[in-house]
């Protein structure tokens, strides 16, 4: 089992700004979605290259689980329950658990993989997937 860590793609910039390791765990499948030329583009990220320190590459990291499209987010506003596990999410800076894009279930990060159905509205069907396994290809995805 991989160590939980805390890193998600920020949504503004394509780069984290609040650690430089990726929450990654082999039961998900992370996803690199970049826009290239007005174009959105899907690499499969294998494992051995998520769990490299200070991985960071521009677009946005989806965990895949379940056909459940999760994103890391800071959740606002108080109160917030983990539906996967029904605690609550404690409020903190930077980017405390997931949110389903497809279905909006909102998790902790470590709970996504217990997301206990398949999510209803799934676009990860749709997606075009690449898988991101070479030099060359790692190189393209750094000057994006």
């Amino acid at each position: 089992m991989s160590k939980s860590n805390s890193l998600e793609s920020s949504a503004i910039s394509g780069f984290s700004s609040a650690s430089n390791k990726t929450y990654v765990h082999e039961a998900s499948t992370l996803v690199l979605e970049t826009i290239e030329n007005g174009v959105k583009r899907h690499f499969i990220v294998p494992l051995a290259i998520a769990q490299r320190p200070r991985w960071r590459r521009k677009g946005t990291k989806l965990h895949i689980y379940n056909d459940h499209t999760f994103i890391a987010k800071h959740l606002s506003g108080g109160g917030l329950q983990c539906q996967v596990c029904m605690k609550s999410i404690p409020r903190r800076p930077g980017k405390q658990g997931y949110e389903c894009r497809d279905c909006n279930l909102i998790c902790h990060k470590q709970c996504h993989v217990r997301a206990p159905q398949a999510c209803p509205n799934p676009t990860v069907l749709s997606m075009e997937l690449s898988k991101l396994n070479s030099a060359a290809a790692d190189r393209s995805i750094r000057k994006l």
